[in-house]
């Protein structure tokens, strides 16, 4: 009997957000990729292509898979729809295997000192290019049956944090799409749906809130350490994976024991 793997080879996967050569997007990117995958790296702004250059090329190098470099902002149904044009032109595909909805954030601020503009831009990333994305590649790219949406989201919801009030309503509103997604593509196309919500990992965007982060590790039911990209890619794998077809509607706490059920 041949041995069970996480093999990806001929799957083609778009990770939004995945520039920064630290965060979670870049490592998930690196995972697929080390399983075979063709995969794009995303990011928004100019400020951001050279870290998004360096990570794309990086990954060509060490795994040899095909690789797309893409700018593009995923808040709006022009960029997402452009975006997985761009994909499939670029990777030579005619479908999106797998799509990794990672692109987010929010600042750590009070409620009292949030303005319509941050409402605004948490809500059209997290939550409306979401929506965006998942359109673009079930009618756009095509997605076939056995496609994976994995939607990146947090355990802020579960946590209710005061300084994360706003983001932790977006991911909550994400949560939500995952479970109604998983029905309507589900039993319609038979795509699985899931949510990898993180704890408290550490990278450039979040490591200097310690009064966020901090808070939910005292509260580690596991390991004490800080997470790291690596353990959120790792788990994105175990979904993405012909292994899982039968995990959907699933939020998963990826977060040392922090939040205990569902």
């Amino acid at each position: 009997m041949p041995v069970d793997t996480f093999s990806l080879a001929g799957k083609s996967a778009i990770i939004t957000g995945s520039g920064r050569e630290n965060g979670i997007g870049a490592a998930i990117a690196r995972t697929l990729a080390r399983n075979g995958a063709s995969v794009v790296i995303n990011y928004v702004s100019d400020s951001t292509r050279p870290r998004a250059e360096a990570t794309a090329q990086s990954i060509r190098d060490e795994f040899g898979v095909k690789v797309a470099l893409i700018q593009a902002d995923i808040s709006t149904p022009e960029g997402a729809q452009g975006l997985v044009s761009e994909t499939l032109e670029k990777l030579g595909v005619d479908h999106i295997d797998i799509l990794v909805n990672n692109a987010g954030g929010g600042p750590v601020q009070s409620i009292r000192d949030t303005s319509l503009e941050t409402l605004q831009k948490e809500f059209a990333t997290n939550v409306f290019g979401t929506v965006f994305m998942t359109q673009a590649v079930v009618e756009l790219g095509k997605m076939p049956r056995g496609g994976r949406i994995i939607n990146i989201g947090s355990i802020a919801p579960k946590m209710n944090p005061p300084l994360l009030a706003v983001y932790a309503a977006t991911k909550g509103a994400q949560n939500s799409l995952t479970v109604t997604w998983a029905a309507e593509l589900g039993r319609g196309h038979g795509i699985t749906v899931n949510t990898i919500a993180p704890g408290p990992v550490t990278t450039d965007i979040n490591k200097d809130c310690p009064e966020v982060m901090i808070p939910m590790a005292e509260q580690q039911r596991g390991d004490s350490r800080f997470g790291v990209p690596q353990d959120i890619a790792d788990a994105v794998l175990l979904i993405v994976s012909e292994k899982s077809h039968w995990i959907t509607a699933q939020v998963i706490h990826v977060d040392s024991g922090v939040v205990v059920g569902g």
